[in-house]
Parts: C-alpha cells; sequence; structure tokens
C-alpha cells in the first residue's frame, strides 16, 4: 500500500532470496513442506528513496540484524535468517516513492504471467531465475499494485515466527470484486470472508486456509492507492508505536482489533513507506 494516487513505473530487478510462511496461515513456516500454497505470503522488500535512513529505522524498531552488501543494498535478517532486503531507488528506476514490495507464492509462474496479462496487468520486471530459490517476477496487477510473483525453487522453504517476523499480508484495493477475479485467475486463490467487528472482512485463500487479507479503500482515505502492505508481529502496540514516532515514523491508522484476534496499526517510515504491525493476540501465536 502508497499514499500517493501516482501509478510506479518500471522496476529494478530484485532479487528476492527468502521464502517464509504467513501467521495467518496456521501453519509455522519451519513445518510447511514443499512447494508454499498459490497465494501464501513469502516475504517483502523495501524499494525506498533513502535506504540508509530506512535501515536505521528498522533496525532500530524491530531489532532487525541490517546488513549492507556490495550493491549499495541492504540485506535484511532476523534470528539469523534472511527475511527480506532494502533497495535504494535510483536514476534509472521510474520510481518516485518508497514502498514495500510484497511476494506472494504461485504454483507455476509462466502460466501466471500469462494471466496476468490477459486481466491487463503491467509487467515491471520480467521473470528472473535465482539459482536454488525458484523464479519469480514483478507485476502491478489490475488496478497497477505493484506485487512480486514467487516459484519456489530447490531451497527448503522456512523462516522465523514470532515478534520481528512476517505474519500476513494485505491488499487495500479500490474493487474487492475486481481484485477477488484477477488474483484468481491470476494465482488461484479463492475468496471468503470472516467478521470483523460486524462487518466482513475479505480473504485469499487457497487449500482451505487464508493466506492474505483484501480492504476496501474508506473513502477517507482516498490519498491512499491500491498495493500491498506486509505486517511484522510486534509483543507491545503502544511502545512500538511511540518507539516508531521517536523515531521519525508516522502512525497513520491507530491500534485497531484485527480479526486474528491481535491489534494492528499501520505506520509511515521516515522516508513514506508504510506497512503495518500486528500485536500477537496470545501467547501461543507470539512464540
Amino acid at each position: 500500500m502508497t499514499i500517493d494516487r501516482k501509478t510506479p513505473g518500471q522496476l529494478a530487478a530484485i532479487v528476492f532470496a527468502v521464502t517464509i510462511g504467513a501467521l495467518m496461515t496456521g501453519v509455522p513456516a519451519s513445518a510447511q513442506q514443499g512447494a508454499p500454497a498459490p497465494g501464501t505470503f513469502i516475504g517483502a522488500d523495501l524499494i525506498t528513496e533513502d535506504a540508509e535512513a530506512a535501515s536505521g529505522f528498522y533496525a532500530d524498531l524491530f531489532g532487525w540484524d541490517v546488513e549492507k552488501v556490495e550493491d549499495g543494498g541492504y540485506r535484511i535478517n532476523h534470528k539469523g535468517r534472511l527475511i527480506g532486503s532494502i533497495s535504494q531507488i535510483d536514476g534509472s528506476q521510474d520510481v518516485d516513492r518508497s514502498f514495500w514490495l510484497v511476494a506472494l507464492a504461485v504454483n507455476d509462474l509462466k502460466q501466471s504471467m500469462r494471466s496476468a496479462g490477459e486481466n491487463n496487468a503491467a509487467v515491471y520486471e520480467k521473470i528472473t531465475k535465482v539459482k536454488d530459490l525458484g523464479r519469480f517476477a514483478v507485476i502491478g496487477d489490475a488496478e497497477k499494485a505493484p506485487v512480486m510473483f514467487v516459484q519456489s525453487g530447490k531451497t527448503p522453504i522456512g523462516g522465523t515466527e514470532g515478534p520481528g517476523a512476517w505474519v500476513w499480508a494485505e491488499l487495500w484495493t479500490d474493487d474487492i470484486e475486481k481484485a477477488t477475479t484477477f488474483y484468481a485467475d491470476v494465482v488461484g486463490v479463492g475468496h471468503d470472508t470472516t467478521d470483523r467487528g460486524g462487518e466482513d472482512y475479505h480473504l485469499f485463500t487457497s487449500q482451505g486456509k487464508p493466506r492474505a487479507g483484501i480492504v476496501k479503500i474508506p473513502i477517507e482515505l482516498e490519498r491512499v492507492d491500491p498495493g500491498w502492505a506486509p505486517y511484522v508481529g510486534i509483543t507491545d502496540i503502544a511502545a512500538t508505536l511511540a518507539k516508531a514516532k521517536k523515531l521519525g515514523g508516522r502512525v497513520i491508522l491507530g491500534e485497531t482489533e484485527h480479526p486474528a484476534a491481535g491489534s494492528v496499526a499501520l505506520i509511515l517510515d521516515p522516508v513514506g513507506a508504510a506497512l503495518f504491525v500486528y500485536q500477537f493476540g496470545s501467547a501461543q501465536e507470539a512464540k
């Protein structure tokens, strides 16, 4: 999700080197076998106007081990595992604001890309192979929300759970029906709803399990353009929001309940990228 109604242009190549499961699947990432189910949220990479500032912010906020690499970008490590990256926007990229690029699993990347084209998607990065990790591509969906598709390779799917890990992802859209049709055709996910304080909370599903959320952008947030937003697990939402503000971030949506029995809030980092923080609703979740 981004906070400015501008359509991103061509993305530079992004080497995606992490595959992790989502909390909402109910299956710990370390317990998953084989390729992840279609639509599984398996990680996120930050594309930012100031990689150095962003790396410091997230290292302080979540305790991530952020490591600078030779190409000038950063690797995000958590509990000894690579969970994402931070890449600097430069003059060669037609990208005009910072955002988190969410990655979803697909079974057949070639077929997904063909279907994406048939459903009016924009291709930002063609299919690229990364040794042992599989193949990835980046598109703009039917509403031009950037998303990465990943078909996993030989490297086992795994990751971390609990505080500091990715735990969920959500698509914010102007048209839920259009979004569910697109991702059904392209990724192979279904659609379901669950109660959220008396209102329907929409879900992408596969193999009988929820994989990601879908939210209709409310009128009061009309400046928010369609896009994906990742969630990071935390243990104390009040302390996290206070720290985010102290570090130069902003709180866009304050603490509210989430269908997973926890609490969430939406923050912007100092460079303008949005993501959610999710306070676990039980001790079992937070392990």
